[in-house]
């Protein structure tokens, strides 16, 4: 059973904080993962590794196949439609472009780190979907 309430606190508690790359820090893989070990105590650890900047992940993930196919080794792909509050959301970074984002399903919209803070988008947008459990 997932603990939206623990998930709810870890979005309240990074409402304002900036993105910043690290394993442990808040871009889009780790703000997923944080979020999935939020509401179901599984830590997600993509092989392994641990990143400190933008090269770094983009290394660790060329050796995983993409950042999709990272994903897809810890978590269960699932159809956006199916997709239930609290998943991982797969977003394009451009309209029509292959490379993706993470963020989580909150409902009708979607949440992820951003430069200041976390921002939405449309639930809409989600190309991708892994369930959280």
């Amino acid at each position: 059973m997932r603990d939206m309430a623990a998930l709810y606190r870890l979005l309240d508690e990074r409402a304002a904080m900036p993105f910043a790359w690290g394993s442990d820090a808040n871009d889009c893989v780790s703000f997923a993962a944080a979020c999935v070990e939020a509401q179901i105590g599984k830590r997600i650890r993509f092989g392994g590794h641990d990143w400190t900047t933008a090269i770094g992940a983009h290394r660790i993930l060329e050796k995983l196949d993409g950042l999709a196919a990272a994903v897809s080794s810890e978590l269960t792909e699932i159809s956006p439609a199916f997709a239930q509050r609290g998943d991982v959301a797969g977003v394009p970074k451009r309209p029509g472009g292959n490379d993706i984002v993470l963020m989580i399903v909150e409902g009708d919209t979607l949440v992820g780190p951003a430069p200041h803070g976390l921002e939405r988008m449309p639930r809409a947008v989600m190309t991708m979907a892994w369930s959280a459990e």
